[in-house]
């Protein structure tokens, strides 16, 4: 009688077991750092993703047509007009917009390259790209040189998990002094804050105080919602990033 208790409670625990599904792992993103504010990003589906290009040598893969292009503005270190005119996908450029396929979504925010520039859907100076895709929400800022961002675009953009932004920028009045990249990022306090090639030394030991370090080798990294930091922390890609170990004792991306 015992024996034929224990066997049907463990047939009856096995029987539930098998009834629950197993939880969905995120399936995130990767993320390739190649240049100035040049990314490349690639969806769960295989589709790339690039990003203000303006060197397609360094591209982990050539564009097809199931790829898309974005653009945040015409300035020669973002925008290269010969590959865009020639770019076989999708793309936005100057232009407010939406691009929804199935494994991913992406709104184009009119923004400002500097302080006083009017935003504008069409022909403006500079534009805020969001990116949804493998359970996370990625937005690249461009040469965003607001004071701070606005209502609408808090409301637009959600609560982030990583933000591809600059730090110091002339151009945009962006310094270490002003610390206008940092308002803009306490504003939005994204998980993961990328930095592009427009940041200086002085940026990065403010960001690297504010917020927990991180450091990678390699150009490519996986980001999924179970990876990222629990505050905002800060990630080192590519070449510079070895050096900014060796003084910050940053911990290593996995």
């Amino acid at each position: 009688m015992k024996r034929t208790f224990l066997f049907l409670a463990i047939f009856t625990f096995l029987l539930a077991g098998c009834g629950k599904a197993a939880a969905p792992k995120a399936a995130g993103v990767s993320l390739t750092y190649e240049d100035n504010a040049q990314f490349e990003l690639v969806t769960s589906a295989g589709r790339h993703i690039y990003i203000d290009v303006v060197n397609p040598a360094l591209f982990l893969e050539q564009p097809t047509a199931n790829d898309i292009l974005l653009t945040t503005h015409l300035h020669s270190d973002h925008y290269y007009k010969d590959f865009s005119d020639k770019f076989p996908g999708q793309q936005l450029l100057e232009t407010t917009g939406k691009i929804v396929l199935p494994d991913v979504t992406i709104t184009c925010i009119a923004s400002a390259h500097n302080a006083g520039d009017p935003l504008l859907d069409k022909n403006g100076t500079n534009y805020i790209y969001l990116i949804e895709t493998g359970g996370l929400r990625i937005a690249h800022f461009g040469d965003i040189g607001q004071d701070a961002l606005t209502a609408d675009q808090l409301a637009a953009l959600g609560k982030l998990d990583v933000a591809i932004t600059q730090f110091e920028n002339s151009f945009s009045g962006m310094s270490a002094a002003n610390m206008k990249g940092f308002n803009l990022m306490d504003q939005l306090q994204p998980r993961l804050v990328i930095p592009t090639a427009h940041v200086s030394i002085p940026a990065m030991k403010i960001a690297f105080e504010r917020w927990t370090g991180y450091y990678s080798e390699s150009r490519t990294v996986t980001i999924t919602a179970d990876n990222l930091p629990a505050g905002t922390g800060i990630l080192a890609l590519g070449n510079m990033a070895v050096a900014y170990n060796n003084i910050y004792h940053l911990k290593a991306w996995k």
